[in-house]
């Protein structure tokens, strides 16, 4: 009865992670190795807030596995890693927590509900492997897998400045969910993130497809640049109401607004999550293709689907885009005249 994130498979060992202490779940990673006949569990603890990740812990070619750590303090000496990401290994029938980065800024974001709630994608580049994660408080860090912070734990490799949130908001504004990454023909290595709520205004793209008031989806090029590798922003996508995490596929990006109220606070009468009342103000989601080089438009749902989703995402197989919904709706897309 725990609210688990994602299941995740590496050399027979099962990963997920845990958030919100449901049913007195504690928030933390979890593995098991599926050829172990007493199937024991394993457990890494950063004693933390939720760990929220959407597609729970990425794992590196090492075997670390990576996830996102909720509110919460930053006590190395107390093994207590808040507002940060965490990677722990298997070592015999243990999950040890082997190296983590923690922001800079790291007591402010615990200040804000800021946290890192984001799994990271990973990936080579240039005989490094790297990866790039992101914050509600709407920055993407880009991290050498072998040392994520440096010997302090605390310096990424690359950290770029705020796409969004000016406003420092919890809820509805940020970065959610999970980043992708892809390369294309020519070798080019590409990163993409979603993020909720108007786009910064210090943040200007060389490529855009008008105002962005809701949520976009932003890729970046990863650059050697000045002596340091860098994410270099390539273009930024059309609004999109709550952007959620991309898929990329044949050079095509699919990328969906949920259509979610994702609002729990009001300056009037502070915190107050009533589920129905954002059920009843949510809209719906819409489905987009985006050219993966340029972020242009090559369609969208409009009005199809009928209703929003929540903490979803989507699945691309044989030519096919599916998308489920709240009201338990699984809608699947793909060419005319496409053939399974």
């Amino acid at each position: 009865n725990g609210k688990s994130y994602s299941l995740n498979l590496w050399n027979n060992v099962l990963f997920t992670t845990t958030s919100q202490g449901c049913a007195g779940n504690p928030n933390q990673m979890w593995a098991v190795s599926v050829t172990d006949p007493e199937h024991k569990v394993m457990t890494a603890n950063p004693k933390s807030g939720g760990l929220w990740g959407r597609a729970g812990a990425a794992i590196d070619s090492n075997g670390v596995a990576w996830a996102p750590t909720g509110d919460g303090r930053y006590d190395p000496a107390k093994e207590t890693y808040g507002n940060g990401l965490i990677g722990a290994k298997v070592e015999g029938d243990e999950l040890k927590i082997k190296d983590w980065y923690i922001p800079s800024n790291a007591v402010w974001l615990q200040k804000r509900d800021l946290d890192m709630q984001v799994t990271p994608a990973i990936f080579n580049y240039k005989g490094r492997e790297l990866m790039v994660t992101g914050s509600k408080e709407c920055r993407v860090y880009l991290l050498d897998t072998k040392s994520a912070g440096g010997g302090n734990h605390q310096s990424p490799v690359y950290r770029t400045q705020l796409l969004c949130n000016e406003e420092a908001d919890f809820q509805s504004a940020g970065i959610w969910g999970e980043m992708a990454s892809w390369e294309d023909a020519g070798g080019a290595r590409w990163a993409l993130t979603p993020f909720w709520g108007p786009v910064h205004p210090d943040f200007k793209p060389p490529v855009s497809y008008g105002p962005v008031t809701h949520g976009a989806v932003v890729a970046f090029k990863v650059e050697d640049k000045d002596g340091q590798t860098q994410l270099v922003p390539a273009w930024m996508s059309r609004d999109m109401d709550q952007a959620e995490p991309p898929v990329i596929a044949n050079g095509v990006v699919f990328g969906y607004g949920s259509g979610e109220n994702t609002r729990q606070a009001y300056a009037d009468r502070g915190l107050a999550d009533k589920s129905s009342e954002r059920i009843k103000t949510s809209t719906h989601a819409v489905l987009y293709a985006l050219d993966a080089e340029t972020g242009k438009e090559l369609y969208s749902s409009g009005d199809q689907i009928k209703s929003f989703n929540h903490f979803s995402g989507l699945s691309v197989a044989n030519g096919r885009v599916y998308i489920g919904t709240f009201d338990s709706i699984l809608y699947c897309f793909g060419l005319p005249g496409s053939r399974q």
